[in-house]
């Protein structure tokens, strides 16, 4: 059975069409008088047809043009009345009948389909079969997503408009670079007090809400509001922050507002020990926290994920507490480094104006800060600032300069990998360490994981360990995998390609082993980050929706607000056909973005000598990308849940 429409229009009334074949021959019914009754759902059990008691019903759903498969076991029933029910006509496809049948409002029905006669043969008393199914409203998502896809349209319209009218006000020439800076609106909202706090403050009140859901609210991953809008919003959504807009989430985050807050009342202001004073501490909390969710799922668990929570904001105190500035943010926090790196790739950045005033400027408010201004909490110092690793846009600086000497820019994409003076090995590691981190947690997601994991399993003599359970092998195998597959092997593979880029640039290579391998793993960035952001595309288009219901059910039971019952059968922002090439244009610009970094690193470093410098680690990156595009390429796993 078909009902067209399929979902509830107001006003009109839908037509229902049945098929009715042969099943021993295949050729469609061609004489049949058939019947059919709706019922709304109310009347207890939606059993009862003048006072006849009918089949309780089956649970199955109408959806689209599979119809329902009533079975071979009609029911036959006694002394039934028809009077309430519609007769279906012959309609012009052979075998097919239907009618025009109202229905008053959307919501849960129960059907029943009476068969009089067949085929010529007509029977005593009909025979009757039962169902139900729900008829929903239609979903808004289609409009959702061109009522969003005009907004970005309207509102990059208008920015451009907005960038034009400003560089014509400011007098700038073709090809000057826009100093943000520079529109007096723009500045006098940075150097606001109530720049920061602005956005501190629903950040942390948003973060409060989730700790409150987690702890007390319903303890089911895909219902409460914790889970749903820390890792299926925040954590997929952030991730783009990064690459347009850098730091920035640092700025409003509300555990680097809680140290920012605490310390201007007390610390004891020491220095954070010098040997991890970088991204290793962080980058070891990211893959641990990582890998606890993926031995405990810590992103279904409402009130793991609060505990998470209310443990990083007790690090942030006790840091905030003992040590100076943000040293939570810049060296503890688990997604400081993961930010830091991703942040290379920004478009936007704050740059000293001109190198030489900062230079003859002895006083250097940006590094004391000022009585309206505090010291910069990361530790940057804007006078030798190249790169955004951990430049959060916090103001401070603008607020202290004296000179004017502050810039904030658009510049090209991704930039900071071949520009920057220097590398370094902790983030070098990162980076290959992410690459592997997101193609492991991605293969998740597919369907052929388990395979996968049962092959590499099978290797291993778990039996002669005294391990039989198949749980725990695929456990252990998987862990074992996202161990060795993020901390090991894309480092391991780098070392392998960095030793060729020496090998084949003899005599004299420019760089030695360790700078040949920091130097171009800046290059695999955006090999990791165009995974993630993949990853997330799907994340969020798909799992996304879920926080509407979810939202509504809070408000329901915790607000007293009357919303209606939530709709749980959501439908994605985005198809899997327009997800998955959303997914592979990503791969694609990425894969042009990581190319150009590594020729412009090679050409930096190696001069003449750098095709062949280039060639193996280009090589390295388009194999990582292929990876990427067979790993997602795979159908999702229906099992999966984020």
């Amino acid at each position: 059975m078909n009902i067209t429409p399929e979902t509830y229009v107001k006003g009109r009334a839908p037509d229902v069409i049945l098929e009715l074949t042969n099943y021993m021959t295949g050729n469609p019914v061609l004489d049949a008088e058939i019947y059919i009754l709706f019922e709304g759902k109310g009347k207890q059990d939606i059993q009862e047809h003048a006072g006849h008691a009918m089949p309780r019903p089956s649970t199955d759903n109408i959806t689209g043009d599979e119809g329902l498969d009533f079975g071979d076991s009609p029911q036959v029933t006694m002394g039934i009345d028809l009077g309430m029910f519609k007769k279906l006509q012959p309609q012009q496809k052979a075998g097919t009948y239907g009618i025009s049948y109202p229905l008053p409002d959307k919501g849960e029905y129960a059907f029943t389909i009476a068969l009089k006669s067949l085929d010529g043969r007509t029977f005593a008393e009909p025979l009757v079969y039962g169902g139900r199914f729900v008829y929903k409203e239609a979903s808004k998502a289609r409009q959702y997503n061109m009522l969003f896809i005009m907004g970005i349209i309207l509102f990059s319209g208008l920015a451009g408009a907005w960038i034009l009218s400003k560089r014509k006000a400011l007098n700038m020439s073709q090809g000057q670079k826009m100093n943000i800076l520079d529109i007096p609106s723009v500045k006098r909202f940075l150097k606001s007090a109530w720049f920061q706090p602005v956005f501190q403050i629903p950040m942390l009140v948003f973060f409060i809400v989730i700790i409150a859901a987690g702890l007390f609210d319903i303890q089911m991953g895909d219902r409460n509001i914790a889970t749903l809008l820390m890792w299926t919003v925040w954590w997929a959504g952030i991730i783009f922050t990064f690459v347009f807009f850098g730091r920035i989430w640092c700025m409003m985050c509300p555990y680097g507002a809680l140290q920012d807050w605490i310390q201007r009342v007390f610390t004891f202001n020491k220095d954070f020990p010098k040997p991890v004073r970088n991204v290793w501490l962080s980058s070891f909390l990211f893959f641990g926290l990582t890998w606890w969710d993926s031995y405990s799922g810590i992103v279904n668990k409402p009130a793991l994920t609060a505990y998470v929570l209310l443990g990083l904001f007790v690090a942030a105190v006790g840091v905030a507490v003992v040590f100076k500035g943000r040293s939570f943010c810049r060296y503890v926090c688990p997604i400081g480094g993961l930010i830091g790196i991703y942040s290379m790739f920004s478009p936007v950045e704050l740059r000293n104006k001109c190198l030489d005033v900062c230079r003859r400027h002895k006083i250097r408010e940006c590094i004391k800060g000022t009585e309206h201004s505090y010291p910069c909490p990361m530790f940057q110092t804007p006078m030798t600032l190249d790169r955004n690793n951990y430049c959060n846009f916090c103001s401070e600086c603008i607020k202290s300069c004296s000179q004017d000497n502050i810039v904030i820019r658009f510049r090209s994409f991704a930039k900071d990998l071949w520009f920057a003076a220097k590398g370094y090995m902790d983030e070098a590691y990162l980076a290959m360490t992410l690459v592997g981190i997101t193609i492991i947690l991605t293969g998740e997601m597919v369907e052929p994981w388990h395979r996968w994991l049962d092959a590499v399993s099978a290797l291993v003599l778990f039996k002669a360990l005294g391990i039989v359970s198949h749980t725990s092998i695929e456990k252990i195998t998987s862990l074992t995998a996202l161990t060795i597959g993020s901390l090991l092997l894309p480092s391991l593979i780098l070392a392998v390609a960095a030793l060729i880029v020496r090998r084949i640039t003899r005599p004299d290579p420019p760089l030695r082993f360790r700078e040949t391998f920091v130097q171009f793993a800046y290059m695999f960035i955006p090999v990791g980050l165009s995974m993630h952001l993949a990853h997330n595309i799907s994340h969020l288009f798909k799992e996304g929706p879920q926080i509407v219901p979810a939202v509504q059910r809070t408000l329901n039971e915790y607000a007293g607000l009357d919303l209606g019952e939530p709709d749980w059968s959501v439908t994605p922002l985005m198809g899997d056909e327009s997800i998955f090439w959303l997914q592979m244009a990503t791969f694609i610009v990425l894969n042009i973005f990581s190319l150009y970094a590594g020729y412009r690193i090679a050409v930096r470093y190696y001069n003449e000598k750098a095709l062949k410098a280039f060639l193996p680690m280009a090589a390295l990156a388009v194999i990582l990308m292929i990876v990427n595009v067979f790993i997602l390429g795979q159908p999702m796993s229906a099992r999966h849940g984020h």
